[in-house]
C-alpha cells in the first residue's frame, strides 16, 4: 500500500468524533493564533499587493479576504488570505518538518468552508487533519528537502491544504488520493526567496493550489494515485532521503497538531532562541543597550545559513531574517514585535550600530535534528561577560504559551483591524468553534472593522 492511498483512506474515515479533545483544543489554539497574525498581516504590503491583483480578477464573492471589506472566489481568498497569514512571521511552526503549518492550511480550509457554509465542527476537522498529512510528509522528507533549497511551507503545505479542502468538499478516498496527487505536481516554493516578499506569497499559493487541487478532484479530475511514493514520484523528485517510519508511525493516534510552536517575535523561528536568550539575560541583569560593546552568537547550521549572515538588511522582510537585526532590537527594545520592522525602527542609528557588532556561528552543541538552541554572549564596556543557552524558546511544545498569552497575542494583533467587539466575539466563536452551525456567521467577523464599539 501507498502513503497516499494511506494518507487518503485515513482522511476519507477520520470524523469530528475521532479526535480527542486535547488534539481539538490545540487546533483551536493555532486558528485562533493564526487569525491574529492574518489580520495584523493584511495591512502588510505583500497581502495588498495580492489584493490588488486579485481585485482585477472578475469571479464570485462567495469568500471572505480578510481584514478587508472585499470578498472574491473560494481561490482568490485562499491566496491573500494564505499571504496575510505569513507576511508578519508570527505563523506557527512544526520542528520535525520545518514548516509553518498553518500558514496554507487554515486559509484553505476557511475559504471551502465558507464557500459551502460548513459547520464549526467540519472546519475544526479539515484543519487537524490537513495538519496530519502536511506535517508528516514533511517531516519524511527533512532536513533534505529544505537542504536542496525547498521552502516546506510552500511545498508541504500545498498537501496540507489539498487535503483539509477534500475533507470539507466530502471527497471519497480516491479523489483524495487525486486530490494529493495534483498537490504534488503543483507544490513549489523556495528557500531563496526568504527575505522578500515572496516568502509569504509561498505559501498563499500553497493555499490556492491546495484548493484547485481538491475541486478539481470533486469534479472527476484524474491524477495518479500513488504519486508520492512512486519511483518517479513526489518523494523521490524533492529529497535525498525519507523517513517512511514518518509517514506512518502513530496515524490516528498521535495528532501533530499537538507539536506545534506559537510564536512570541514577529521574526524566522531560527532567530527565536537567541532572542529569547537576549531577553532573559536583560531582564536578569539590568544591562543597557549601550553598555554592549560584543555579542556572539552559537547556533546550530541552519540557524546559520538561513538567518546569520546578514548585519546590514536593507528591507523589513531582510530585517526578520537577520539574527544579527532581531537580537540587536531585542537589546534595544526589550521586544522583537511588528513594530521593530517598521521603516522607522529598521533605520534606527542605535539598532544598526548593535547589528554591526553581533557574530553568528555553528556550534557542535547544537545540530538541524534539535532547531531551536542558541548561546548568547554579551561583553559590556566593562568587560563583563553575559551567557545564556536557551534550548526551548517560550512558545515551543514544552514551554507554551498560557491560554492568556495566546489569547492576548491574538487581542494585539488583530484589534489593529478589527473593533474590540470583533475582538471578542471571534475569542468566543473559536474557544466554542463545535458548537458553530454555519461558518458564515463566523467569517463575517473577519472583515475590517475598525470602528471604536
Amino acid at each position: 500500500m501507498s502513503a497516499t492511498a494511506d494518507f487518503a483512506r485515513f482522511v476519507e474515515r477520520t470524523s469530528f468524533d475521532d479526535i480527542p479533545r486535547a488534539v481539538r483544543d490545540r487546533a483551536k489554539a493555532c486558528l485562533l493564533d493564526w487569525l491574529g497574525v492574518a489580520l495584523a498581516g493584511s495591512a502588510e504590503a505583500p497581502s495588498k499587493l495580492v489584493l490588488e491583483v486579485i481585485r482585477q480578477l472578475k469571479g464570485t464573492k462567495d469568500c471572505t479576504v480578510i481584514g478587508t471589506r472585499m470578498k472574491s472566489t473560494c481561490v482568490n481568498a485562499a491566496l491573500v488570505n494564505g499571504t496575510s497569514g505569513h507576511a508578519i512571521e508570527l505563523d506557527d511552526i512544526n520542528q520535525e518538518g520545518i514548516i509553518h503549518p498553518g500558514a496554507s492550511v487554515i486559509p484553505a480550509a476557511l475559504a471551502v468552508a465558507e464557500l459551502i457554509n460548513a459547520s464549526g465542527k467540519d472546519l475544526l476537522t479539515a484543519i487537524i487533519l490537513g495538519y496530519e498529512i502536511e506535517i508528516r510528509i514533511a517531516a519524511a522528507i527533512t532536513p533534505s528537502h529544505y537542504q536542496l533549497g525547498w521552502h516546506t511551507t510552500g511545498t508541504c503545505g500545498t498537501f496540507g491544504a489539498a487535503t483539509a479542502a477534500g475533507k470539507l468538499l466530502g471527497l471519497h478516498e480516491k479523489k483524495i488520493a487525486y486530490a494529493l496527487g495534483l498537490a504534488a505536481t503543483e507544490a513549489a516554493g523556495l528557500v531563496s526567496v526568504f527575505g522578500t516578499m515572496t516568502k509569504p506569497f509561498n505559501p498563499g499559493r500553497a493555499a490556492m493550489d491546495g484548493v484547485i487541487a481538491a475541486l478539481l478532484a470533486k469534479e472527476g479530475f484524474v491524477s495518479p494515485t500513488n504519486t508520492l511514493d512512486d519511483e518517479n514520484g513526489y518523494f523521490h523528485a524533492a529529497a535525498r532521503d525519507v523517513d517512511a517510519k514518518k509517514l506512518s508511525d502513530g496515524l490516528g493516534k498521535n495528532f501533530k497538531i499537538v507539536d506545534t510552536i506559537v510564536k512570541r517575535h514577529a521574526s524566522c523561528g531560527h532567530t527565536h532562541a537567541a532572542i529569547d536568550a537576549v531577553l532573559e539575560i536583560k531582564e536578569k541583569t539590568g544591562v543597557s543597550d549601550d553598555d554592549i560593546v560584543e555579542v556572539d552568537i552559537k547556533t546550530y547550521p541552519i540557524a546559520v545559513n538561513i538567518v546569520g549572515k546578514n548585519n546590514d538588511p536593507k528591507t523589513p522582510s531582510e530585517a526578520k531574517f537577520s539574527l544579527p537585526y532581531c537580537v540587536a532590537s531585542a537589546l534595544r527594545h526589550g521586544k522583537v514585535g511588528v513594530q521593530q520592522f517598521s521603516p522607522n525602527e529598521l533605520n534606527d542609528p542605535k539598532t544598526r550600530k548593535l547589528s554591526k557588532i553581533v557574530t553568528v556561528s555553528a556550534s557542535r552543541d547544537f545540530q538541524n535534528t534539535n532547531l531551536g538552541q542558541a548561546k548568547v554572549r554579551l561583553v559590556t564596556k566593562q568587560g563583563q561577560e553575559l551567557v545564556k543557552t536557551v534550548n526551548t524558546p517560550k512558545g515551543y511544545p514544552q514551554n507554551p504559551l498560557t491560554k492568556s498569552e495566546l489569547e492576548s497575542k491574538f487581542a494585539y494583533l488583530a484589534s489593529s483591524v478589527v473593533n474590540d467587539k470583533s475582538v471578542t466575539e471571534i475569542l468566543n466563536t473559536v474557544n466554542n468553534l463545535e458548537t458553530l452551525p454555519r461558518v458564515r456567521k463566523f467569517t463575517c467577523l473577519l472583515s475590517y472593522s475598525k470602528r471604536k464599539s
